[in-house]
């Protein structure tokens, strides 16, 4: 028997089982581009995407593999709208399908992931391992004021 591998970036609560998707064009662009709250280094997404909670969890895994115990990782998105799929060979009708998997809309120039405590050449080359899991453009950004 499979174990079914459980996927750690959910919400706990929601306020309804099924949401519906929305539309990408509802989704302007942020104005503070390159701005990091928690830390030095970040990952900021070029264009406003749905980013799958599967993505994210392997871009999150890839980061987290080498990071030390006084290294900080933030995570700023989090997948909270559920996508539902009927099954294969089932007749129109009969109500919407169960969820299928979670994902979480970015807008062009939000911050993913945020790292500090570390050194400048290993953040890039994390960040940028962790910016080939996901299905969107991706830049590395640089808090100009923290850097010791």
């Amino acid at each position: 028997m499979k174990k079914k591998k459980k996927n750690i970036i959910l919400p706990k609560i929601t306020k309804f089982k099924k949401l519906q998707k929305g539309h990408l064009n509802a989704i302007k662009r942020k104005k503070k581009t390159t701005q990091l709250y928690y830390g030095i280094y970040g990952l900021k997404v070029l264009q406003a995407n749905r980013l799958n909670s599967t993505q994210l969890e392997a871009a999150r895994r890839q980061i987290s593999r080498s990071l030390r115990k006084y290294e900080f990782l933030w995570i700023r998105v989090i997948p909270d709208i559920p996508v539902t799929k009927k099954p294969n060979e089932i007749r129109m009708g009969k109500g919407k399908g169960a969820v299928d998997y979670w994902v979480g809309k970015v807008k062009a120039g939000q911050t993913i992931f945020e790292l500090t405590c570390m050194l400048p050449k290993k953040a890039q080359t994390l960040l940028l391992s962790a910016a080939k899991k996901l299905a969107v453009p991706c830049a590395i950004i640089l808090h100009q004021e923290k850097i010791i």
